[in-house]
């Protein structure tokens, strides 16, 4: 899994989806479980980062992941 990690990091991503699937195997693979959380179950310091890494991402696929991570929020 590392090769891969590395290899993906390694090519530039020039669209939003590019983007997308880096932050997910940054997310998913490497930053660990409290970067999953829900809104409502995460830490500040993770909770900014995520929201930066999601600005940093946008369109579609930005909008997907803070979907995906609102979870129980109102």
């Amino acid at each position: 899994m590392d090769a891969l990690i590395n290899q993906m990091y390694a090519t530039p991503a020039h669209t939003a989806e590019g983007r997308h699937a880096k932050v997910m195997v940054l997310l998913g693979c490497i930053l660990g479980e409290e970067w999953r959380e829900h809104y409502d179950e995460t830490d500040y310091p993770q909770l900014m980062g995520r929201r930066l890494l999601i600005e940093l991402v946008g369109g579609e696929p930005g909008e997907r992941l803070r979907d995906q991570f609102a979870g129980r929020r109102s």
